[in-house]
C-alpha cells in the first residue's frame, strides 16, 4: 500500500510513500520537534545544497582543533586503525 504524501513548498510535490518509509519520517520529524513537511525540506535542502566553496575550511579545523583539552594526549589514528586491521583475528 502506498500513501501520496504533500510537501508543502512553493510548489507542491506529491511523493508517494509506502507506509514504512511514511511512519520513519514522521518519527524523525518528531525527534527533530518538526512537522512532517519542515522535516521534508530540511532533508531535501540538505541532500541537494552545494558544497560552500566559500567557507574556511582550515579555520574550521583550528576551531576544532582549539576545543582540544591542553596537554591531552593525542593519538595518530592511522596507527590505530592499521593496528586494528592487522590484528590476527
Amino acid at each position: 500500500m502506498h500513501l501520496a504524501m504533500e510537501a508543502e513548498v512553493d510548489d507542491k510535490i506529491v511523493v508517494d510513500l509506502d507506509l514504512e518509509t511514511l511512519d520513519a519520517l514522521a518519527r524523525r520529524a518528531e525527534a527533530h520537534g518538526h512537522s512532517v513537511g519542515e522535516e521534508v525540506r530540511t532533508i531535501v535542502q540538505e541532500t541537494v545544497s552545494p558544497v560552500r566553496e566559500d567557507m574556511d575550511w582550515v579555520g574550521r579545523a583550528r576551531a576544532i582543533r582549539a576545543m582540544t583539552v591542553p596537554g591531552s594526549i593525542h593519538v595518530d589514528s592511522t596507527k590505530l586503525i592499521r593496528a586494528s586491521r592487522d590484528f590476527d583475528h
